[in-house]
């Protein structure tokens, strides 16, 4: 019989549990235990909780630069991590603590550059100390991409302005050469007669001011239709401008403005009104209101205020060019030591140098982009949505014969996923296709999962290859042969990890990482004592400039290796041994 008390009681009940079932937003991970591991073979390395609001904030993307991790937050928090022991070595507040748009961060040997709504920032790697931000104009439309000499940004178009999207290259603000004051030269220049700069011509350069207003400069008419392949350079300067005069013709920029052939005007500070049209009132019509808004002054009058503003500028990098796109751009740009590479949304991938923004190379893949490639030395490995890998030599190729590449694998599905290259294998996988081990030398499938819902590899070693399921479950696999018939191949193990959401790819070691998005993070690694040591399983990846003759570029460090040829034919297939087993 339902009585009062009773729905009284219930109602209460209800009311006490509703909040605490709100407030579970985010999952409740913990980290494995050791007997759920050992059947894996696997041993946790290290674990730790990362200076995440669980309530508030969650993690974002986190990615894998040879010893760190860099883990952002959806709250514009960056956080550097030492791999080997899972430390925080460094965090940094991006923005003003609200929710924002993730993008792909880019490193090189010193810094770290991240972007948070327009602005770009560079920390030192080792130490985040900022060097520089800046407001770069527009927000990023796809991640950084950095090398030793600058970073590239793909930046959506300024309001007014034509073409789809922008690519600008800024180059690094170089420290200021001090002079040695026995010799009177620069320390540790091979010419002992080159003589210094003006440090404060340095000073200037490092810190420069906006300087007086310019018009932009209208691309010319070879740089707009002198283009192969249908692809030109959208000019980036607006479709219109101010029609007032502006004060760029007078002599000086203090009033009163005296005009060429004419007397003296009256200065603007004696003007009642910034609105135009500027004229005085007397007394009795002060508080009357006449024209139009303060926005219709010209561009010269705020670049003749700006002239008067003495407060300090922080470091601001130089912009190198600035190029305009019609199609717009789907991942990150890839680079190799001369060029820079885009995939766009009009099925093309294009190269442009990094010295002069010429384009070089623009090539038809014949569908989308599916992913950003994986790459190797001067080779990308490219997904197209059509279920295609395609092998690119990122160092050829030319307007005309377009894109040189090696081989092109079909795998089925859409592969989604960045693929996971090693020094012989290149891991590829997504929706419906499963996760494919392609051979780099010749693009034959070596072995592929027999189960296309697990099509996301998160790490691999010289003998097992870990691949995440779309169910949330880490399962082994034997990374030399398959099991099955048909070059197929079933997990010898696996563990449910679904509560670790934030998947990691491991890029650089052995090391497979799991992340949620409440902060906990856990390494795991092999039980073999031969990875007491993290193994490197990534190859170098070339992409800075080659050093001129006679010059000698820094040893061991990652980026400044030479440019990689071709990997080497396969073995014997009499052999057992696996070629990623060379690697130290």
């Amino acid at each position: 019989m339902w009585s009062r008390p009773a729905a009284v009681g219930l109602l209460l009940a209800l009311a006490g549990t509703g909040p605490a079932q709100n407030a579970a937003t985010y999952t409740t991970p913990i980290p494995p235990d050791a007997a759920a591991l050992d059947r894996l073979n696997l041993r946790t390395e290290w674990a730790t909780y990362l200076p995440v609001d669980g309530r508030r904030d969650s993690i974002q993307l986190v990615q894998t630069f040879d010893d760190q991790l860099f883990v952002q937050t959806r709250d514009g928090l960056l956080i550097a991590v030492d791999a080997r022991t899972g430390r925080v070595q460094w965090t940094a507040a991006l923005g003003n603590g609200e929710p924002t748009s993730v993008y792909p961060v880019a490193v090189n040997r010193e810094f770290v550059y991240a972007a948070n709504v327009t602005r770009l920032y560079a920390f030192y790697r080792a130490t985040g100390v900022a060097e520089f931000a800046f407001d770069m104009g527009s927000t990023p439309t796809a991640g950084l991409a950095a090398d030793d000499t600058g970073v590239y940004a793909v930046l959506s178009v300024r309001s007014g302005r034509a073409g789809a999207q922008r690519l600008v290259a800024y180059d690094l603000p170089r420290p200021i050469a001090l002079v040695d004051p026995d010799r009177g030269v620069v320390p540790g220049t091979a010419d002992r007669r080159q003589r210094p700069p003006n440090p404060v011509d340095a000073l200037t350069a490092r810190y420069p001011s906006d300087g007086p207003f310019r018009p932009a400069v209208v691309a010319s008419d070879e740089a707009v239709t002198r283009r192969r392949g249908g692809v030109r350079e959208a000019p980036l300067t607006g479709l219109g401008g101010s029609r007032s005069p502006s004060l760029a013709v007078v002599d000086r920029v203090t009033p009163p403005y005296q005009m060429e052939d004419e007397g003296s005007t009256p200065s603007l500070a004696v003007v009642p009104s910034l609105r135009r049209p500027y004229r005085l009132r007397d007394e009795s019509s002060r508080f009357v209101q006449r024209t139009p808004s303060i926005g219709s002054i010209p561009p010269s009058v705020a670049a003749a205020l700006a002239l008067t503003d003495l407060r300090p500028r922080g470091v601001v990098p130089p912009v190198r060019w600035e190029y305009g796109l019609e199609s717009r751009v789907l991942f990150t740009p890839a680079l190799s030591p001369d060029r820079l590479w885009l995939a766009t949304t009009d099925r093309k991938f294009l190269a442009l140098a990094k010295a002069d923004k010429k384009l070089q190379v623009s090539g038809n893949l014949f569908d989308q982009v599916a992913a950003f490639p994986g790459q190797a030395g001067t080779l990308a490995y490219v997904p197209l949505a059509d279920g295609a890998l395609v092998a690119v030599d990122l160092t050829t190729g030319n307007l005309v014969g377009g894109l040189n590449s090696p081989w092109r694998t079909n795998l089925g599905g859409y592969p989604n996923h960045t693929p996971l290259v090693t020094r012989a294998s290149v891991y590829a996988g997504g929706e419906d296709s499963g996760v494919a081990r392609v051979d780099r030398a010749s693009g034959d499938v070596t072995w592929r999962t027999a189960d296309r819902g697990a099509d996301r590899v998160v790490g691999v070693n010289e003998s097992f290859a870990y691949v995440r399921s779309r169910s949330g479950r880490l399962e082994v696999y034997d990374a030399v042969r398959p099991n099955l018939p048909g070059g197929r191949s079933a997990p010898l193990s696996g563990l449910d990890v679904g509560a670790f959401n934030i998947p990691v790819v491991n890029t650089v070691s052995d090391r497979v990482y799991l992340a949620a998005d409440t902060g906990l993070m856990v390494c795991l690694r092999d039980a073999g004592r031969k990875y007491d040591v993290p193994v490197r399983m990534a190859p170098p990846v070339s992409v800075n400039p080659v050093p001129k003759e006679g010059v000698v570029a820094p040893a061991g460090k990652e980026g400044a290796a030479p440019t990689e040829a071709a990997p080497a034919p396969k073995k014997d297939p009499a052999k057992k041994d696996d070629p990623d087993r060379e690697m130290d």
